[in-house]
């Protein structure tokens, strides 16, 4: 009879583990996610984890920063791309749409909205990273917005995000992409609006 590896298995990449990680918080929350649930999401045993990662809590952690970061980098990618306005924002919302319709079993949303908000109430770290990931949001989004002239940069980013973090829910409760799509075309078409015409050459 083989006996069952100990430790890590040869292939172990963290950062693999962690997106699996990442995704079974995504889909059952911090407390709905057992060390079982993570053992089987990842392929490593209970103590590969804790080595790896330390405890639930830390690796939930480490799930959220993930996420921070790996957005980070798309706000990266979107301030090279200069696109125009109306580019950027059917971009945005379109982009954002696609990555709330995945999850493992059903569209499971966004992992900071999703769980964070529940855990946030009663764990000031949670709190205060949740809140660093709104920030962020704001901040890059009024940035990518000033430069494109969308009017109000700062104001209609605050709207944007909470766009966002609605159809993260709306999501999550089934409701169907061309809903989705039809509430940011709405979000599109009023930001639009209430800015100035685009110079000529942009949009």
């Amino acid at each position: 009879m083989s006996q069952r590896p100990r430790g890590r298995p040869r292939s172990f990449d963290p950062e693999t583990a962690l997106k699996a990680a990442s995704e079974r918080f995504r889909t059952h929350g911090f407390a709905g996610t057992s060390l079982d649930d993570l053992a089987e999401a990842t392929g490593l045993a209970r103590p590969s984890l804790y080595a790896a990662f330390g405890d639930k809590r830390a690796l939930y952690i480490a799930a959220l920063e993930r996420l921070h970061y790996r957005l980070e980098g798309v706000f990266d990618g979107l301030d090279a791309a200069r696109l125009p306005r109306a580019a950027l924002l059917e971009t945005i919302f379109a982009r954002t749409i696609d990555g709330y319709l995945t999850g493992e079993v059903a569209p499971s949303g966004c992992l900071a909205v999703a769980t964070a908000t529940t855990e946030a109430a009663g764990d000031p770290e949670v709190r205060e990273r949740l809140a660093r990931f709104i920030t962020m949001q704001d901040e890059r989004l009024a940035r990518l917005f000033a430069a494109t002239g969308i009017a109000n940069p700062a104001t209609n980013a605050r709207i944007v995000v909470s766009v966002i973090h609605s159809l993260g829910i709306r999501a999550r409760a089934g409701v169907p992409r061309a809903e989705l799509d039809r509430i940011a075309a709405d979000c599109i078409e009023m930001i639009t609006a209430l800015s100035p015409p685009p110079e000529t050459g942009s949009a």
